[in-house]
């Protein structure tokens, strides 16, 4: 007998679970009633069911005694079972003859490693059927009366894996004014996420919301904007599960007639079009200032860099700033420089003594093949200019005298002053001139040695100052953050290795001053 689709009247196939086989069953953010007819009719098949933490658990009482309910639910930090292991599972107890039931959370295409588990089941042989469900980056939003799409404001929708960087395409979604983005399992990331979002360009005052336990008895919605989310969210204590929405239709009280943000609703996409059609620094009065880093794949010195950028821009809150790097991380440098200044003209005028669209900050220690060829390439031809890196500086010694203090070094200690090293001979004078400031500044003798492209290296000058009887070396780290050469110092033979300079506020404050002095100021 066909069974009938409730809401249509629609007859249906009847839905066969095999032994042997598994059925992989989309279901809703946590709320009972969000899976489909032929999800349930299968899921009562089940001699074996399969569940995560967030999907509709609750019909598992749906089931008759005999059925084996094994919970694999993940939680930050804390996984019941990996994922390899789930797969394995899967596959075990159909090649045991069971019927299974693969029951979760959303839909199992989006964000929910449905398609692995697919690809294990068919690898091993296991016939699989999948039930479409509905994912928590529609749901979650519209338990939160936050559409994420609505004729004239957000056309288009754009969902992202938030637990790390984001990526060009995430960061150009949440520049268009047409476009909604949600950001999944992103709470605790949320700093980051504010953080890249504005060192990027997207406009400070963009809508955001959070809607927490969507669907469920505690369920919690907050309001703000890109500037002020992460406060509202550390005060309101919002924690996992959460999906956060950003863009227009995230305004508060968006769906509300009276609220002054329907003045937005204008039919068609070509009004976001228009708005985002350039960059929002180019015609500024002030330059941009790009950061330029080297670029890392650390996590920590990534979050360094960053937080040092946001550190600029608070001693210069009228001048956007933006990050950039030359290797590892997006965007390049000469991305970032053409998206924030236009070509330059091929005949000079005398308004060409205005000031350039953008200017670059190499935050970097020394002069280089970086500094020389890719910043310098990237402002080549475009309204832009590039300052100079930030050391030598007295008040690089002043944080690298800091950090020594606090690995808790001595004035009997020998310091070696670790440098990452380049080939340029210039490069090489900043270098050792650097770790003459930092001898003034201690008061005593400073060794440089180099990790990479020039001598002494790190290592030799350890095995030199330990030679000459010192009872103890330790490096003063000449690296800004942490990243594939903080390894290296620490294998060098030093006795003591002091962090890299990090996020200091003298940092910043070097960086300005570099932005002035490229314009004349």
């Amino acid at each position: 007998m066909p069974s009938t689709d409730l809401a249509h009247g629609d007859a249906l196939p009847t839905a066969v679970l095999d032994r042997g086989a598994v059925a992989l069953i989309g279901g809703g953010p946590g709320a009972l009633d969000l899976i489909t007819v032929r999800g349930l009719s299968l899921l009562r098949q089940a001699d074996v069911v399969i569940v995560d933490r967030l999907g509709p658990v609750g019909l598992t009482a749906l089931l008759g005694p005999e059925a084996e309910v094994i919970d694999v639910g993940k939680r930050p930090g804390a996984h019941t079972v990996r994922q390899d292991g789930i797969e394995e599972l899967l596959v075990r107890k159909a090649h045991a003859g069971h019927r299974v039931a693969r029951l979760k959370g959303g839909d199992p295409f989006v964000l929910g490693r449905g398609g692995e588990e697919v690809l294990a089941c068919r690898a091993a042989g296991v016939p699989v059927q999948v039930v479409p469900g509905v994912t928590s980056a529609i749901a979650g939003p519209t338990a939160g009366d936050v559409p994420v799409t609505h004729r004239g404001a957000a056309v288009a929708l754009h969902i992202v894996n938030a637990h790390g960087d984001l990526g060009p395409a995430d960061l150009a979604a949440l520049r268009d004014p047409g476009t909604t983005t949600v950001l999944m399992m992103g709470v605790e990331w949320l700093p980051r996420l504010v953080e890249q979002s504005l060192l990027n360009g997207v406009d400070p005052s963009t809508p955001v919301a959070i809607v927490q336990s969507a669907t469920l008895t505690d369920q919690r919605v907050v309001h703000g904007t890109l500037a002020t989310i992460e406060r509202v969210a550390a005060d309101a204590e919002i924690s996992h599960p959460a999906v956060i929405t950003v863009g227009r239709t995230a305004a508060a009280g968006f769906l509300d007639p009276s609220a002054s943000g329907t003045a937005l609703r204008r039919p068609g996409r070509e009004a976001s079009a228009v708005e985002s059609a350039r960059p929002a620094a180019i015609g500024a009065s002030a330059p941009v200032l790009i950061g330029c880093a080297h670029g890392t794949r650390s996590r920590e010195g990534r979050d360094v860099v960053r937080a040092i950028l946001r550190r600029i821009g608070e001693l210069v809150p009228g001048i956007p700033v933006r990050e950039a790097y030359v290797d590892v991380q997006s965007p390049d440098v000469a991305d970032a420089v053409a998206d924030l200044s236009a070509p330059a003209p091929d005949v000079r005028t005398r308004e060409d003594d205005a000031a350039p669209a953008a200017v670059v900050v190499p935050l970097l220690l020394s002069t280089g093949f970086h500094v020389n060829q890719d910043i310098a390439a990237a402002v080549t031809g475009r309204d832009a200019a590039a300052g100079a890196p930030l050391g030598p500086d007295p008040r690089l010694a002043e944080v690298m005298a800091q950090r020594l203090a606090e690995a808790g070094t001595h004035s009997e200690d020998a310091v070696v002053m670790g440098v990452v090293g380049t080939r340029d001979p210039a490069g090489q004078a900043m270098a050792h001139e650097m770790g003459r400031v930092l001898a003034r500044h201690l008061g005593r003798e400073v060794s440089v040695g180099f990790l990479a492209a020039a001598s002494p290296t790190v290592a030799e000058a350890v095995a030199s100052r330990r030679a000459a009887g010192t009872r103890r070396v330790v490096v003063a780290n000449y690296l800004l953050a942490p990243g594939q050469f903080t390894s290296q110092l620490e294998d060098a033979g030093a006795d003591l290795v002091a962090a890299p300079l990090g996020d200091h506020p003298l940092i910043a404050e070097i960086a300005v001053d570099r932005y002035e002095a490229t314009l004349g100021a």
